[in-house]
């Protein structure tokens, strides 16, 4: 019998290396955070002297995104966990939380 030549594969380079992806996301008990979050606490009251604060509040409309510069102070820092369902597994979130010092107006978006 004659041997059949087979065809070499090339090897292709990856698209891309997904490590760079893996970046140093805190970790508790072992487990990585799957979620990474920013809370807020607090309000801030606006200028009752201030024509524009006032025209920037009534402006505003339910539903409707606004732009807000927020200047806060954080005030702690930990995980929390979404316990597991019976369909999914739970989920882990590492978050900050900042308590509301002042609110710059921006713009409606």
């Amino acid at each position: 019998m004659a041997a059949v030549a087979t065809p070499t594969r090339k090897v292709e380079e990856p698209v891309f290396d997904a490590s760079v992806y893996d970046l140093n996301i805190p970790k508790v008990d072992g487990i990585r955070a799957q979620k990474l979050s920013v809370r807020f606490q607090g309000s801030c009251y606006l200028d009752r002297t201030s024509e524009d604060d006032l025209v920037f509040l009534e402006a505003m409309r339910l539903g409707v995104p606004v732009r807000l510069i927020i200047t806060g102070l954080p005030v702690g820092k930990g995980f929390s966990l979404r316990p597991a369902r019976d369909d999914d597994d739970g989920e882990l979130s590492y978050s900050c939380s900042l308590r509301v010092e002042a609110v710059e107006l921006g713009e409606l978006a």
